[in-house]
């Protein structure tokens, strides 16, 4: 699970910004805050939802967590499309020259696979220079036996020696460590090289990066799996398609059944209603029925797994109680017993109801064009016996709208 992000100089965010999921010890003793196998006194949400103006920023702090992933996980193919180019640092001249800087912690079982879950912190500093491609200035993996910081790698500007802990298995001069480029992580180079810890990390982090629907190298919309590997991934998993086909009957009763079959050259759903002669093909299907077919399997894959699931936008195309119903998913241990975190941005108020304070994270952009984000909890004054839906309609959770 993840405990707390931060990320600055990135994109529309300047100054640091703060995801603490960690939960105070004041709250009370919830089935949706799980207590932390790493650290038992620390308790985190299973569902944190994030608010605020369109162009506030929501989407930009989720790419954040999804990109820091993405460049630990992806081994770079070439200068252009090494993960660290795609990272952008905030739009002036000040902070052209400085680094995009991200800090990750979290709890995992890479030391001892199956067993005990630690707490580890990963950092990450993307430089840069002018006329030339971005490249890692930093970057460290930290993890904390008995509370206290212990290094399992560290590598600081392009031509360092990069330092590597026994768990690797590696030697200080190991040949393996020269072929860590300069825009590359550690840990993608030494999976890719078949280092067995540094295998297990990228996955972890991989899996992250592909169960989101952010688009970390352009700002063209969210990515959705094509119907096709939707399609594959149903017909090859008959635990998920029982499953997906009760969800959608649940969210429209005139559905009777879910077929898949040729269409021309392809394989395609077929919806069948009840009182309707024939079946009708998923594209011709409601925006909110596409869209549900699609998320399905993200949202199945995440439960099963433990894998945090990252969602820009759930409330798109799909009725508030449905919503809902997929963050309730979340919730409870009966259909979440890996304790899997969804974390997700949304502008239906609606939701908010159904939410705790410790599950909502308000992000502001000032007249200074930066991204800011504060969690509810850290709202002076707001009972837990309030609602949170009037209390952010009336401005005093902040992240209010504004047009005209």
């Amino acid at each position: 699970m993840i405990h707390e992000f931060a990320v600055s100089n990135y994109f529309s965010i300047y100054e640091e910004a703060i995801l603490d999921l960690r939960i105070p010890g004041t709250a009370p003793d919830l089935p949706r805050f799980r207590p932390c196998q790493a650290k038992p006194d620390i308790r985190l949400p299973t569902v944190a939802v994030i608010m605020g103006p369109n162009g506030s920023g929501k989407t930009t702090l989720l790419r954040a967590l999804v990109d820091v992933m993405r460049v630990a996980s992806v081994p770079s193919l070439s200068v252009s499309e090494a993960p660290a180019s795609r990272i952008s640092s905030f739009l002036s001249e000040e902070a052209q020259s400085e680094p995009t800087r991200f800090r990750v912690e979290f709890d995992a079982d890479w030391l001892t696979p199956g067993e005990i879950r630690e707490l580890f912190r990963y950092e990450l500093s993307v430089g840069r220079a002018l006329g030339q491609p971005n490249f890692i200035l930093r970057e460290a993996l930290f993890h904390f036996p008995k509370g206290r910081p212990r290094r399992l790698f560290e590598r600081g500007t392009p031509g360092e020696a990069i330092y590597v802990s026994p768990e690797f298995g590696l030697k200080p001069k190991d040949p393996r460590l020269d072929a860590v480029g300069a825009d590359t992580s550690v840990i993608a180079t030494l999976a890719v090289l078949n280092v067995h810890l540094a295998e297990r990390i990228k996955e972890e982090m991989r899996r992250v990066y592909g169960f989101s629907n952010i688009v970390t190298i352009t700002y063209q919309g969210n990515w959705q799996p094509t119907t096709e590997a939707v399609v594959g991934w149903y017909e090859t998993n008959d635990r998920m398609k029982s499953w997906m086909k009760r969800q959608m009957q649940r969210s429209d009763l005139a559905i009777q059944d879910v077929d898949i079959r040729i269409d021309g050259t392809k394989k395609q759903a077929f919806f069948r209603h009840h009182g309707l002669d024939g079946a009708v093909p998923l594209p011709s299907e409601s925006s909110g029925t596409k869209r549900l077919f699609h998320i399905m399997p993200q949202i199945r894959f995440a439960l099963d797994s433990g894998i945090p699931l990252i969602l820009d936008e759930i409330d798109g195309d799909l009725h508030v109680d449905i919503v809902n119903e997929i963050i309730h998913w979340f919730h409870t241990d009966e259909t979440n017993p890996h304790q899997t975190q969804l974390i997700v941005s949304a502008h239906n108020v609606g939701l908010l109801d159904d939410l705790e304070k410790e599950e909502l994270f308000i992000v502001e952009k000032g007249p200074d064009s930066t991204t800011r984000v504060h969690a509810a909890q850290d709202v002076s004054g707001l009972r837990r016996d309030t609602r949170l839906y009037p209390k952010y309609r009336a401005g005093v959770l902040g992240g209010l709208p504004k047009i005209g």
